[in-house]
C-alpha cells in the first residue's frame, strides 16, 4: 500500500525546508505560507487529503477560484510558483514521481515597466530633505536616500546594513540579497560624505544599545522597519512636490540611469544582485522610451 501523502505534514516540512536551507526573507517566506495554506483549504474543500490526489484539473480549478474572487494575474502567478515549490520538494524527496503542475499555464501578465524617476527629481528630493530636523534625523534621512539611489539596495538591504559593511577607503558597500547572498557595489562620494557624516553626528544619540552593529537607527534606536522606510521616502518626496515614489523607485532609477548612461547590462545585473540577466533587461526597455522621449523632444521631425 502506498504512503499516503499528508498535506500539511508536507506542507510544514515544505515551509521549513525554504526557511531554514534557502533562507528567503521573512516577508517572502509568510507569501508561501499563506498560498499554501490557501491551497490546502481548496484541498480540504475537494475532500481532498492525499497529496498523490492532486491533478492538473485540480490545481487549474483553485486558479481559476482564485481569478473569480478577482485576484490578479500576477497574485495567482505567484501562488502558482508557491505551489509549483511544494510539488518540486515532494519529488526531489523521492514521495512523488510526477509533478501535476507541468503544462499548467497561466494567465498572461501586462509587462509594466518599473517606477522611475529623472536624476533631476532625484536631487530636488535629496535637496528638499529639512537638515535641521530634530536629533539630527534629517542628516539621516538624507544619508538612507543617498545611500538607496547610491548603490541600488532593496530596501530589506538598506535595512540590513552595518556599519562594517561600508568600505569608506575603497568606495563599496556590501549587500546581503535574497538567500542572503552576499555582493559588493561600488558607491559615490555623496552617498559616503552623507553616512559618514550620520555615523559621526547623529548616530551615536540615536543608538541605545552600544553593541548593535546595525547602520540606520530609528527614533528609538532600533532597526527599521519596511514601512519607517518606506515613510521616510515618501516624506521626503512629497516634501520635493514629487508623489508615488517608495524605496524601490530609486533601485529602478540607479538602473535605469546606468543602462540610459551606457553602461554594460552584466555590470547592472551584478550590481543589483539579479539571478536572471532577463531581470535586467526591463531596465533596457526604459533606456528604449527614454530615447524615443529625447528623439520626439529634440528632433525636427519628431
Amino acid at each position: 500500500m502506498a504512503r499516503k501523502l499528508e498535506i500539511n505534514a508536507l506542507i510544514d516540512a515544505f515551509l521549513q525546508w525554504v526557511q531554514i536551507d534557502k533562507g528567503l526573507a521573512d516577508n517572502t517566506f509568510e507569501a508561501y505560507s499563506r498560498d499554501l495554506r490557501d491551497f490546502a483549504e481548496h484541498l480540504a474543500t475537494r475532500e481532498i487529503d492525499d497529496l498523490s490526489q492532486v491533478t492538473p484539473l485540480v490545481i487549474a480549478g483553485h486558479l481559476r477560484a482564485l481569478t473569480d474572487i478577482g485576484l490578479s494575474a500576477k497574485s495567482v502567478a505567484r501562488k502558482m510558483s508557491s505551489i509549483r515549490g511544494l510539488f518540486g520538494f515532494v519529488i526531489s524527496e523521492g514521495l512523488l514521481k510526477k509533478d501535476p503542475t507541468e503544462g499548467l499555464t497561466l494567465p498572461k501578465m501586462p509587462k509594466s515597466l518599473p517606477d522611475v524617476i529623472d536624476f533631476p527629481s532625484v536631487e530636488r528630493i535629496l535637496e528638499s530633505i529639512d537638515l535641521g530636523r530634530t536629533n539630527g534625523l534629517g542628516i539621516r534621512d538624507r544619508a538612507i536616500i543617498e545611500t538607496l539611489y547610491g548603490t541600488g539596495a532593496r530596501e530589506s538591504e538598506l535595512i540590513d546594513l552595518e556599519t562594517g559593511d561600508v568600505f569608506e577607503d575603497i568606495a563599496f558597500v556590501r549587500l546581503f540579497g535574497k538567500g542572503r547572498k552576499e555582493r559588493l557595489v561600488p558607491i559615490n562620494e555623496s552617498a559616503l560624505y552623507w553616512i559618514d557624516r550620520y555615523s559621526r553626528d547623529v548616530r551615536p544619540y540615536l543608538k541605545k544599545d552600544k553593541r548593535t552593529p546595525i547602520l540606520f537607527l530609528n527614533w528609538r534606536g532600533g532597526r527599521f522597519s519596511r514601512m519607517g522606510i518606506y515613510k521616510i521616502v515618501r516624506k521626503c518626496a512629497e516634501g520635493a512636490g514629487i508623489e508615488g515614489v517608495h524605496p524601490h523607485t530609486f533601485r529602478h532609477s540607479f538602473a535605469t540611469h546606468l543602462v540610459e548612461g551606457g553602461a554594460d547590462l552584466r555590470a547592472v545585473q551584478e550590481m543589483l544582485g539579479h539571478e536572471d540577466i532577463s531581470t535586467t533587461q526591463i531596465y533596457t526597455n526604459i533606456g528604449k522610451e527614454y530615447l524615443h522621449s529625447v528623439y520626439h523632444k529634440y528632433h525636427p521631425r519628431g
